[in-house]
């Protein structure tokens, strides 16, 4: 049921658009001009007096350019004033009231009040989310007692204007921004419940310790209410365009629990007055259809097995490679017996140094096959060393020793246990 004439909860406003329109105004505190960044405090100094200024002053109708003249006088010349404010206006730290070329009303943009609050922030070592994080580091300052009363007035007055601000801002776009542009404000406005619970605990912490500045609690609870209120209004007017237009993928998580527990049966059922649903189908789960399955599949056919096939006329094949085998067997036997010479052990290095190359090379072939098979009484062992003679038959090759494998293990393990006759 997605809206067809405007963006929705899930297509919005393209992330990275969205950062390119809040760059400006984040960094117009401090801009020297449209393109680069002040080198000194001046521009940071008439922004903060702009903003207490809006957080005092303003209410939606915004601020004159002398009434924020005058509110800067302290902090900057009149030079200095007029430099900056054509700079702000630019970057929309100031925004006219009106899109009107002759419009002399401005109002404070809260993307550059987040951005004061995270400068600060980073000076001392420290949107809406930034206001609650203000909020919960007094908390814990003031029940752990290291913040003085002076700086604890600072932050509840600055806590306190930021959300005048940012009442103002969303109360005047709600009231007369077309909706597409309100649906890309949502996610700014998720958080009512925790500030107001966060600015609660913070006030009742404040007028336990500090009875004195229970005024100061009271401003901040009225301005957390009034944002608030300005929140319901801004999701009472997406709730309007919702009903107009049918698509219920503008509201959020919470505000589909509200409407379930706070609307009438009939009003839930008239959503789905004119929706078409396919008739109902009988649920079996995969369980039972596989018990079914099995319980109904035909027994499987037997099958005897096939004869084996009669042999092949003339020798058996297998038989006559056994054979060849046996024959090769004893061939490398003779062979080995013949290289030992009736000795345990012989040294074929010469023997293979003297011989032609394919002849040495058929003989080291035999003699490692001989010592592969576990049948042959003999070993083989090549050194790691090499040997060149550039001028014989084989120009270089490895030293090479065979060995006889004693045939009755238990003749040598007797030997070696007898003690020696010289023995004791």
């Amino acid at each position: 049921m997605g809206g067809q004439n405007g963006p929705d909860l899930f297509s919005g406003s393209d992330p990275e658009d969205d950062l390119l329109a809040q760059l400006a105004p984040f960094v117009a505190p401090v801009a020297a001009s449209r393109t680069a960044v002040v080198e000194d405090s001046t521009s940071l100094r008439i922004a903060e007096a702009i903003h207490d200024a809006f957080g005092d002053l303003s209410s939606e109708r915004g601020l004159t350019r002398s009434e924020l003249a005058e509110a800067c006088s302290a902090v900057a010349s009149p030079e200095e004033f007029d430099q900056r404010f054509g700079v702000f206006v630019a970057l929309r730290l100031l925004e006219r009231v009106r899109e009107k070329a002759h419009e002399g009303r401005y109002v404070f943009n809260p993307t550059s009040g987040a951005a004061l609050l995270v400068f600060e922030r980073l000076a001392e070592a420290g949107g809406v989310e930034e206001i609650m994080s203000l909020l919960d580091r007094t908390q814990r300052d003031v029940a752990s007692g290291t913040l003085g009363e002076k700086e604890l007035v600072r932050r509840l007055r600055r806590v306190r204007r930021d959300l005048r601000i940012n009442t103002d801002y969303l109360l005047r776009r709600v009231r007369s921004r077309p909706i597409e542009e309100l649906l890309g404000q949502r996610h700014h406005h998720r958080v009512k419940a925790a500030l107001i619970l966060n600015a609660r605990r913070l006030v009742e912490v404040v007028s336990r310790d500090f009875p004195g500045l229970r005024t100061d609690g009271t401003h901040l609870i009225r301005e957390a209410l009034r944002y608030s209120e300005a929140v319901d209004e801004f999701h009472d007017r997406l709730l309007a365009q919702v009903s107009a237009r049918r698509d219920f993928s503008m509201l959020t998580a919470e505000q589909y629990r509200t409407a379930a527990q706070k609307s009438s049966v009939s009003a839930l059922a008239g959503v789905f007055s004119q929706v078409v649903f396919d008739p109902p189908a009988l649920q079996v789960s995969p369980a039972r259809i596989l018990e079914a399955a099995e319980k109904h599949r035909p027994p499987a056919p037997r099958r005897r097995a096939a004869p084996p096939p009669e042999p092949a006329p003339g020798p058996d094949p297998v038989e006559a490679a056994r054979t060849r085998a046996a024959a090769r067997r004893q061939q490398r036997l003779a062979s080995m017996e013949l290289l030992l010479g009736g000795q345990a052990e012989a040294d074929l290095t010469q023997a293979l140094r003297g011989r032609p190359w394919r002849a040495a090379v058929k003989m080291l072939t035999n003699a490692l096959r001989a010592s592969a098979d576990p049948s042959v009484p003999f070993i083989v062992e090549m050194s790691v060393g090499l040997v060149i003679d550039p001028a014989g038959p084989v120009t270089y090759a490895s030293p090479v020793s065979l060995f006889r494998v004693p045939q009755d293990t238990s003749a040598v393990d007797d030997a070696s246990q007898r003690p020696s006759e010289d023995a004791g």
